[in-house]
């Protein structure tokens, strides 16, 4: 599967170039550091409060000190653990703030980090649990054990199947949904294992706070699988048209089941689900590539990059379509520079900064805006005939960058870097509104080289593409 979305990685840090809006009602508004420093704020409430209710509990119980690591060890992973449920949820202002790799991204190391802590509490109760061992004789032992067990096991399968998937790369379906199996083991018996074990949510305040968390990623388990799809099924579409594209990519156009469509922003993305119902296992995130002013008709130019990707070409005209979404704050909305919008593409990364032209197109808009795409050879160059298509109805300057050019190439050669883009911007380059999507690395060295032109933090907007 293929996401054209928010991550943060490459040679050069991207993360400190994001300034994300975190809304996506309209006007959209840009809240940057704050909003992600509220994020941080209240996941660090989640994993830190039911750790110090623990201690206040072991300081009046007069619990030994190895027991007293053991329980911190295990309310602590417990608390990652609710933390890493809450994160991959497609909450719309978190997507909004971070993106959605980026929030995969922090999913995959949270697991990790309750894996170590969740292990460091098994270790030591080992050594202090006067059963040692016999208490993995499942027969034998208490429902708290046997629920610790069975969490254990199950999260540390979880997490090998997760490395595996990323050295051997298997079909991704059969891998979400065998993860999203073991996730709900996991989390379901670490809960039990602590309402069994009964001494720590005997204090009201802690056994209020499991409560809670239990209530919590239940409610998030019926918004995620059914309030979602019933919201996508009002999102219906039908496939209308598929259409080759230079550069190995195919355009698939939907038009709206009897309703408006889903109403969303330029740059906004969604999830696709392909069949007769909304509840359909298999989805995908893509960003939309048409305009924001025809939500009754969209596209989505998809690059053949994974198993469902090379699938698409195959869909035909008529098939039933459902949107989840939309979701992400990398748009134009909010950003109301009088002097244009410099947007920069690599590869597949087009396909928001086209739904962006295609919108202000639409919008009859009057300023000066610039382009500029790379990509390794000139085929590889997406979508050009549709942006030459923009240029006659916007002041949309374009420039296109090939690493390997054919012979009678008249565009520029080489990478879009410090020195073409100190060529091809204005004097005025860093009063400009700049929006960046393509691969990680390309992303991060540019968003350093625009920093280098004096070109500020809050007006460089990323969004990056990478295999989920």
């Amino acid at each position: 599967m293929c996401t054209f979305v928010s991550v943060s990685s490459g040679s050069r840090p991207v993360r400190s170039c994001r300034r994300m809006s975190s809304s996506r009602s309209a006007p959209m508004r840009m809240y940057g550091l704050a909003a992600r420093l509220r994020w941080f704020a209240a996941y660090l409430a989640v994993l830190l409060l039911p750790f110090f209710l623990t201690w206040l509990i072991l300081h009046d119980s007069h619990i030994r000190p190895g027991e007293g690591l053991a329980l911190s060890a295990g309310i602590v992973g417990f608390s990652t653990l609710g933390v890493a449920v809450v994160l991959p949820a497609r909450l719309h202002r978190l997507v909004a703030t971070f993106g959605i790799e980026t929030v995969l991204r922090i999913h995959r190391v949270i697991a990790m980090l309750a894996g170590v802590l969740v292990l460091l509490h098994a270790v030591v109760v080992l050594f202090v649990d006067p059963r040692g061992l016999r208490i993995f004789e499942l027969w034998h032992t208490t429902w708290a054990a046997r629920a610790a067990t069975t969490s254990t096991v199950a999260l540390l399968l979880m997490i090998g199947l997760a490395v595996r998937r990323r050295r051997r790369q298997p079909r991704y379906e059969g891998w979400r949904l065998v993860h999203n199996a073991l996730a709900a083991v996991v989390l379901t018996t670490a809960w039990l294992h602590v309402w069994w074990l009964a001494h720590l949510v005997r204090h009201p305040l802690l056994g209020g706070w499991f409560i809670a968390m239990g209530a919590l990623a239940a409610g998030l388990a019926v918004r995620r699988w059914i309030w979602l799809p019933l919201r996508a099924r009002r999102n219906a579409y039908r496939v209308e048209m598929v259409r080759l594209e230079p550069g190995d990519a195919v355009t698939l156009v939907l038009r709206a089941d009897h309703h408006r469509g889903m109403q969303f922003h330029a740059g906004q993305f969604a999830w696709i689900k392909i069949g007769s119902s909304p509840f359909v296992f298999e989805e995908h995130p893509f960003s939309v590539a048409s305009s924001a002013e025809h939500p009754e008709r969209v596209e989505f130019t998809i690059k053949a990059l994974g198993d469902f990707t090379e699938l698409v070409s195959a869909v035909r005209p008529g098939r039933r379509v459902f949107l989840d979404g939309p979701y992400g704050g990398f748009t134009i909305e909010g950003h109301g520079a009088s002097e244009g919008f410099v947007m920069i593409a690599g590869g597949v990364g087009i396909t928001p900064l086209l739904s962006m032209l295609r919108t202000l197109a639409d919008r009859g808009d009057g300023r000066r805006h610039r382009l500029i795409v790379g990509a390794r050879t000139e085929d590889r160059i997406l979508l050009s005939r549709q942006v030459d298509e923009l240029r006659g109805r916007l002041n949309l300057k374009v420039i296109e960058v090939v690493e390997t050019p054919d012979a009678g190439w008249r565009g520029e050669v080489g990478r879009i870097d410090l020195d073409l883009l100190s060529r091809v911007l204005p004097r005025r380059a860093r009063h400009l509104e700049y929006f960046l999507c393509g691969p990680p690395t390309m992303v991060a060295g540019i968003c350093q080289d625009l920093r280098d032109l004096g070109v500020p933090l809050r007006r460089i907007h990323t969004e990056l593409f990478s295999s989920v």
